[in-house]
């Protein structure tokens, strides 16, 4: 009965961690439209559950990936070394895992340890990488397709999002992204000098295609501007004041993680 109990409530702390059921059918699949993020895999084996998805894009192996995190193996689970990356090796990242491992404390079910693993392929050689402290460049389903929209005679696929961006100017907040969308709102709405120039706001999702605005290439950006209101800016009026790229989409991260600074 007790080990019954366990298996619950770890299945439901799985589905609250990846917002997707585990039982039979998955009841809030995210949307990838087969492109990178698609799950390939999701089985739950015991108190471990893995996730497996479609990842495919080119890195050349760089400072970023660190000394220890660069054999590669014959498989995610208990794999045998078969090579060991060096700098500037040029691969293609095919899959990327996580391994999620749960243990009950204090009557709650949490999340002791959880492994990020790339599947690449060097030349003809194909194995796994294990990136240790790496961050899943799928958390919470990012960069999965929320609706898409039809604005200033062009079609916008919408991804979630979630990170914070800085804008230093006034700047409109639209209704729809581009050009046309109705002006809702205006953000740093104030006079030069008058309090600190820099207002940061966080992004909950962004447009998969650019724009082109007063010289600038960059995505149509869809923030909380007021608590609870949300609206559009143009991204090339945003910065970020940090390291690292722009924005964190699944492929800049797994770039982060393997790259060149």
């Amino acid at each position: 009965m007790k080990k019954n109990i366990f298996c619950l409530l770890i299945c439901l702390s799985l589905s609250l961690l990846y917002g997707q059921s585990i039982f039979g059918e998955k009841s809030s699949k995210p949307d990838y439209m087969g492109r990178n993020g698609t799950i390939l895999l999701d089985k739950t084996d015991g108190n471990t559950h893995t996730v497996v998805r479609k990842m495919e894009l080119e890195v050349t192996v760089g400072d970023l990936l660190q000394e220890t995190d660069r054999n590669v193996f014959t498989s995610y689970e208990n794999g045998k070394k078969i090579f060991k990356l060096k700098d500037n090796d040029n691969i293609k990242v095919l899959e990327t895992c996580t391994v999620a491992r749960l243990k009950k404390s204090n009557g709650k079910t949490e999340i002791y340890q959880q492994e990020v693993w790339y599947k690449i392929q060097k030349s003809s050689e194909i194995g796994w990488l294990h990136k240790s402290e790496g961050t899943n460049p799928y958390k919470n389903n990012s960069f999965e397709v929320l609706e898409k929209i039809e604005s200033s005679g062009r079609k916008w696929i919408v991804r979630r999002m979630n990170q914070t961006v800085a804008v230093w100017e006034r700047l409109n907040v639209r209704e729809k992204p581009g050009l046309d969308g109705k002006k809702i709102s205006m953000i740093h709405d104030f006079d030069s000098g008058s309090r600190n120039p820099q207002e940061n706001y966080t992004v909950v999702a962004m447009t998969e295609e650019k724009d082109s605005i007063d010289g600038m290439n960059d995505y149509w950006l869809k923030i909380e501007y007021a608590h609870g209101k949300y609206g559009w800016i143009f991204g090339g009026y945003a910065t970020v004041e940090r390291g690292g790229p722009k924005y964190y989409t699944p492929e800049n991260t797994a770039i982060f993680a393997l790259g060149w600074y």
